[in-house]
């Protein structure tokens, strides 16, 4: 693999992880495997999940990687519509609705949002009063990136 297709993979990697997501390879002198990847997908800085793999070339620890993300997916998955619940509710709370646009704010990517956002809603309706909670499409200046 070429330094530009390991920086695509990557990429790749984190922007389906999260719009926090780090992810990272390293290669080591040490008696271990050469290569290590980490993925980080609430940022370098959370470290709530960190997922790391060796490998001895880049195709290799690049494919290990994919495989422990997907393996992982859905626990972060489930924190991510928890996380999304709590901040509809909060938004709704404070503004009388939630948009996409505050969603976006507060941290969820867009994709995030179109995949995670009608559970995330039947969450906040599960755990508060003021329900049925939903999520306003943005349209104007604020709205998603075409």
């Amino acid at each position: 693999m070429t330094p530009t297709e390991i920086k695509a993979a990557l990429k790749a990697i984190a922007v389906d992880a999260g719009p926090k997501a780090y992810a990272s390879i390293d290669i080591s002198a040490d008696s271990r495997a050469t290569i290590s990847a980490g993925l980080y997908p609430e940022g370098i800085t959370g470290h709530s999940m960190c997922i790391r793999v060796e490998a001895d070339d880049f195709s290799e620890v690049i494919d290990k990687l994919n495989r422990a993300w997907e393996a992982r997916r859905d626990l972060q998955d489930k924190q991510t519509i928890r996380k999304m619940a709590l901040s509809v509710i909060e938004i709704s709370t404070d503004h009388g609705e939630c948009s996409d646009a505050a969603l976006r704010g507060a941290g969820f990517s867009q994709r995030q949002i179109d995949a995670m956002g009608a559970t995330a809603c039947s969450e906040a309706t599960r755990l508060a009063a003021g329900g049925p909670f939903s999520i306003v499409a943005t349209i104007g200046a604020n709205a998603a990136a075409a």
